[in-house]
């Protein structure tokens, strides 16, 4: 054999050789490929079921509140409709006459005998203002303020003035 023979063995042995390489690395790299793939389709697919959770959870939640809603809604409305109740059933009882006007009414109690009260008490009041003019010190301050109290009688009297004269003509 000749150095030409040996060179060429050589060089086929090194191209074999490097084929073979390639052949494995060209393997490698597939296998490589594919093992990325189906580790990228499990999760592409895991990412689908999570997906899909989601939306049957935020569905549940929907429903829920929805259903919440509805509760509210109806208890609101039975609650309105009990209220409305109490407030027609007090608007009758004072407009049959149980209410405290209507008792003192029957009790012979008059819109006049209020409007005089009230006229009392704007009497009283200035009566007590006048007084407290002349006097100085905390006694002063006292009367001033026993008058403003005493001023503070006039409109009830005269609400109450107005709520028997609308009985009366009942």
């Amino acid at each position: 054999m000749s150095i030409d023979d040996t060179a060429d063995d050589a060089a086929r042995q090194t191209k074999d050789v490097a084929d073979d390489a390639a052949d494995k690395a060209k393997d490698v790299a597939d296998d490589a490929s594919d093992k990325v793939k189906d580790l990228a389709d499990d999760a592409s697919d895991k990412a689908k079921d999570v997906a899909d959770k989601v939306g049957d959870t935020a569905d549940q939640a929907r429903r829920s509140a929805s259903r919440v809603a509805d509760d509210a809604t109806d208890k609101a409305k039975e609650a309105a409709g009990h209220v409305s109740d109490r407030v027609q059933g007090a608007v009758d009882e004072v407009q049959e006459g149980h209410g405290v006007v209507n008792r003192l009414h029957r009790l012979g109690f008059r819109s006049e005998y209020a409007y005089v009260g009230a006229f009392a008490s704007i009497g009283l009041s200035l009566t007590t203002w006048f007084i407290s003019r002349n006097k100085t010190g905390d006694d002063k301050g006292q009367s001033d303020r026993w008058g403003i109290f005493i001023g503070h009688w006039a409109p009830t009297f005269m609400a109450l003035g107005v709520a028997l004269k609308l009985e009366e003509k009942r």
